[in-house]
């Protein structure tokens, strides 16, 4: 989608609703259940060879629960279809709204290739930035100067 569109879809609809996308959730899903399954087995192998012991022992148990909590997670976002981005005359909300006079900045999309969000930045600092992923939205190049945008219009 584009910037004008989501501008239409807000104008007509009052809203932009931008629901996870499941076909990324899917890919994510398959790659930790491997990882997953794989770490369980060299677990297992290693138990079975000498014990779970050392720092490489530890190394193991860790990325085990690290990819059981990202299979866990991956699937509850999939079954629920959640987190749920929406943006309205009223703000931005994320499970928890954010109102266009609490926002002080958007920021450009950062962070891994394949793990970039925008932020969004509150004014009261006791508050937890509002973070969109690229499991919401696929073109964030494009959602940032069109947030700030309308950050702007609310401003005046």
């Amino acid at each position: 989608m584009s910037a004008e569109t989501w501008t239409s879809e807000l104008e007509s609809k009052g809203s932009v609703v931008f629901q996870p996308r499941r076909g990324r959730l899917v890919v994510r899903l398959a790659a930790f259940a491997l990882l997953m399954v794989l770490s369980a087995w060299t677990n297992v192998d290693h138990l079975r060879a000498d014990g779970i012991s050392g720092a490489l022992g530890v190394l193991r148990l860790t990325a085990l629960a690290a990819f059981v909590y990202g299979t866990a997670l991956t699937a509850y976002q999939l079954i629920t279809n959640r987190p749920v981005i929406k943006v309205d005359a009223d703000g931005i909300t994320r499970g928890r709204n954010l109102p266009w006079s609490g926002i002080t900045s958007i920021d450009d999309p950062a962070g891994l290739p394949l793990a970039r969000t925008v932020q969004v930045n509150p004014a009261d600092r006791r508050t937890r930035p509002i973070s969109i992923p690229q499991d919401n939205v696929e073109d964030l190049e494009a959602l940032s100067p069109w947030l700030r945008s309308l950050l702007e219009q609310h401003r005046d």
